[in-house]
């Protein structure tokens, strides 16, 4: 039986009352890392570097019989020669750093001492598509099958959990969000995190999982689907695993009643999908069939990381307040005609409308603005006086009544800071706060396109605080505007397909 809210988190972060076995790897009691060494090392050192600098205060133990007995820690962290060594009763999660041809032994010694999950991030298993990383890969399996221990990978990261400060980036953000994510591709998992502030993508839950010989992307999705804390779910699948394919999109078809799930597939091409195999050992089918066996399931598809990134942020900042767009019909405004022709232009070409606002509505908002050099019609041009946001906002206030179904601001960030440069000291900041109380009095889907054109240390800092504020408002934000009428689409498609109520 799951837990209809989030396990209750005692004062090191660690859960009280586990209701579903995942929960022992995100909300781990503790954490061992196998391999560790006190030389500077890319691969354990990574683990150890991310568990200093994170908010995780459960117990870490390190594992190494090579300095065991020589040194007593390794970087504040306590030092053992072998798992059963460690003073524990029950060991939550494991990382496993060792060369491959070691692994087999530590997974036997897990099991023997009743570990629940163990990450092994070394790689030299299926993916060489070698007799030997088979028969590694294989020897692997046959020791976990019917044991209590899973495998999560091999040839891949583990686990995120912002709340609780499980990790495998020094970087990564410790603000949780409602995004859970699951990457065959620990390149692509790093990304996630490290792209965080500049994309406002926030984590529930993340999961790095390599080639699936054990722990996989339907029991994952399972997972996210019940979880309380998780409203949009991206996955990253160069192929399904261990997974099986009906179950996996039978398990869609229900998770997306609920919430998104977005799909990324890796090795769309017969070159890609020969990358694929080389990198986790995956088998591609066919793009259109994934593509088709997605959207009959309610899922999203996406064709690459900037759609994937996009759409997630976006169903992020929606799902919450129950915005997810009900049409096509879209009010656009913009301080410039160049850029409000290639609004146009790229939102129709995406299948939107643009409809010309009726009679009265152009009457009004008319009074907002000087006859000169602006325009009413949809979209709204307004010139200069576009650099004053409180006619933005009236405009916008009476769009959000008229017969659309999206609202639409574009303002580069340069146009903002600007006001900044002339001796208006937080004026990007304010604008930001008051688009943020705007959205929360709005009725339609409301985002905000805001590229930085001219690309200064300046804008940047401001780029990056206008961004954080209009997240915390539940504000979509992006940087061109093909990324926002991409992913404005997805989310409308969801709504329409998926037989969703939000």
């Amino acid at each position: 039986m799951v837990s209809a809210k989030s396990p209750p988190v005692n004062k090191s972060g660690s859960h009280l009352d586990y209701k579903h076995p995942l929960d022992f790897l995100f909300y781990a009691r503790n954490i061992t890392i196998v391999g560790a060494t006190p030389k500077p090392n890319f691969g354990v050192g990574m683990f150890i570097s991310a568990f200093r600098h994170s908010s995780y205060t459960n117990p870490i133990y390190l594992v190494n019989p090579k300095y065991a007995g020589k040194i007593e820690e390794i970087k504040g962290f306590p030092l053992y020669a072998y798992v059963s060594d460690i003073p524990e009763k029950e060991l939550d999660y494991l990382i496993c750093s060792i060369k491959a041809q070691f692994v087999p032994d530590l997974i036997q010694e897990c099991v023997e001492n009743k570990v629940k999950y163990v990450c092994v991030f070394s790689s030299g298993f299926g993916e060489l598509l070698s007799t030997e990383g088979q028969k590694t890969q294989r020897r692997v399996q046959e020791i976990i099958e019917g044991a209590q221990t899973r495998i999560i990978g091999p040839n891949c990261l583990g686990a995120l959990c912002p709340k609780t400060g499980v990790t495998f980036n020094p970087v990564y953000s410790k603000v949780s969000g409602n995004i859970a994510f699951v990457s065959q591709s620990g390149g692509i998992a790093t990304t996630l995190i490290e792209i965080q502030e500049q994309y406002s993508l926030y984590y529930s839950k993340g999961l790095s999982f390599g080639n699936q010989i054990d722990l996989n992307c339907l029991e994952m999705l399972q997972y996210y689907g019940q979880d309380p804390d998780t409203d949009v779910i991206g996955m990253y699948l160069e192929s399904l695993g261990t997974a099986d394919g009906n179950a996996f999109f039978k398990q869609m078809r229900e998770v997306a009643k609920r919430k998104p799930v977005v799909i990324w597939k890796g090795g769309q091409t017969k070159v890609g999908a020969r990358a694929a195999a080389s990198h986790t050992g995956a088998m591609a089918g066919s793009l259109n069939i994934w593509k088709n066996a997605v959207l009959q399931a309610g899922g999203t598809f996406v064709m690459n990381s900037q759609e994937f990134w996009n759409t997630l942020h976006l169903f992020s900042r929606l799902i919450p307040n129950h915005r997810l767009p009900r049409g096509k019909k879209v009010g656009l405004i913009v301080a410039g005609g160049g850029a409000s022709v290639e609004m146009t232009d790229t939102f129709s070409s995406l299948g939107f409308e643009i409809p010309e606002f009726s009679a009265d509505l152009q009457e009004k908002i008319q009074e907002i603005f000087p006859t000169v050099n602006t325009s009413v019609r949809n979209p709204i041009d307004t010139g200069a006086t576009g650099f004053i946001i409180d006619t933005v906002i009236k405009s916008l206030k009476l769009m959000d009544k008229a017969d659309l179904d999206i609202l639409v601001f574009f303002s580069p960030m340069n146009w903002l800071t600007q006001m900044e440069r002339q001796g208006i000291p937080g004026h990007t900041m304010s604008v930001a706060r008051s688009l943020g109380r705007l959205n929360e009095k709005l009725v339609k889907p409301f985002i905000i396109i805001c590229p930085i054109l001219e690309m200064s240390e300046f804008n940047a800092a401001k780029s990056l605080e206008f961004k954080k504020t209009l997240w915390k408002k539940q504000v979509p934000h992006f940087e061109t505007i093909r990324d926002a009428a991409t992913a404005l689409i997805q989310a409308y498609h969801y709504k329409t397909k998926a037989c969703v109520d939000t």
